[in-house]
């Protein structure tokens, strides 16, 4: 059992601005959040197959309470100057960036489509070890 519940956040279909508590977590957010359908039953994590959508703060509450994140300073080549334009441009771990979508990055920071490609090859290597 779980020592703390943790509830997801889903927008109310009738107005957008208005939160309210989830049943459960998105499959694809679960996926986002590094983890499996199996690791998510294992760890009685609350999922609604019937959810589509994925918001950040669903994957974010995810990664921090069940350690899936690494961070962006384990990728070989990404210093603390690298690791806080990345975080600015919307990757916050190695996950993001291993998933990410080059061509949008590239138009959000100053490095190159070879490095960022290159350090998107180290993040899935890093995954893969995991």
């Amino acid at each position: 059992m779980m020592e703390e519940e943790i509830e997801p956040v889903v927008y109310a279909s009738t107005r957008k601005k208005w939160i309210r508590d989830g049943r459960g977590f998105s499959l694809e957010e679960i996926k986002r959040a590094g983890l499996t359908l199996h690791e998510a039953k294992t760890l009685e994590i609350p999922i609604d197959r019937r959810r589509r959508t994925t918001h950040l703060k669903n994957v974010q509450t995810l990664k921090e309470h069940f350690g899936t994140s690494i961070l962006l300073s384990e990728i070989r080549g990404v210093g603390k100057v690298i690791e806080e334009e990345l975080k600015r441009a919307g990757i916050p771990d190695a996950y993001d960036l291993a998933y990410a979508d080059i061509n949008t990055l590239a138009e959000k920071v100053t490095f190159s489509k070879k490095n960022l490609k290159r350090w998107q090859g180290e993040a899935r290597k890093l995954l893969r070890k995991q």
